[in-house]
């Protein structure tokens, strides 16, 4: 299986998160996208806001907080971090999971990509279910994924060098039993690889048949232009996820 690799980072968070679901909707190839993304908070769709950081240690540093399309828990984004994004349509996703009954199994597959290519960049790590990506000091990566009838889409940090004690002071969560319906983040001890992007995103590109260097479509970016908006209003990125229209 050849693909597209996607160096493609946009000018401000919400942009950034918004082209994920671009992707996921209009993609048509199999897809390595790699991007570094401005200092933000990007919580997970279920999650309220207000739990899972400080929004006025955000708002008093312009720190912008973004709702994902996907589950899980508040991640660092900035300095320091760098994310990736597999994507693969369902007529694809027979050569990696062949036997695929949700999230749990795309994480394993994913995952094993990630800790291939850590190693390969000499970095001891091991995979932890469901979704947890951890060397000898501590957790450097989580994903997240999102599968439709057509695609299935599962992305993730990596933690590089980036200030730690940041890191943390934006995603420990703030109240510690809120409302059972809302999801949580699991905080962790958290710790950088010191890899070099570069290399990690050569090594990352490797997996399979190899992702190869392409464009982003017309379909993408339009599509991006009609979503980009959502991610930028307070109503999706403050207010309660059971409130907002499915996306």
């Amino acid at each position: 299986m050849e693909g597209r690799l996607l160096e493609y980072a946009l000018g401000d968070p919400q942009s950034n998160v918004a082209f994920e679901e671009a992707l996921l909707r209009e993609g048509l190839v199999p897809t390595l996208r790699v991007w570094e993304n401005q200092r933000s908070v990007v919580i997970g769709r279920a999650q309220l806001a207000r739990y899972e950081t400080d929004i006025e240690y955000c708002r008093e540093r312009s720190i912008p907080v973004v709702r994902r399309l996907t589950a899980g828990g508040a991640v660092y984004n900035g300095p320091g971090n760098v994310n990736w994004t597999f994507f693969f349509p369902k007529r694809s996703e027979g050569e990696l999971f062949p036997n695929i009954h949700g999230p749990k199994s795309v994480f394993r597959v994913v995952g094993e990509f990630v800790v291939g290519a850590l190693e390969r960049c000499g970095v001891a790590c091991s995979f932890e279910e469901p979704n947890v990506i951890r060397d000898t000091s501590g957790k450097v990566s989580g994903m997240a994924a999102y599968i439709t009838k057509d695609s299935v889409l599962c992305h993730g940090t990596l933690l590089f060098d980036a200030d730690l004690e940041e890191v943390l002071r934006l995603t420990k969560p703030v109240v510690a039993d809120p409302p059972r319906k809302y999801g949580r983040s699991n905080f962790a001890t958290v710790a950088n690889v010191h890899v070099a992007p570069g290399p990690f995103v050569r090594e990352l590109a490797r997996t399979s048949e190899g992702f190869r260097g392409g464009d982003v479509t017309s379909e993408e970016k339009g599509f991006l232009e009609r979503v980009v908006s959502k991610y930028r209003s307070d109503g999706w990125n403050y207010g309660d996820p059971f409130d907002l229209d499915q996306a």
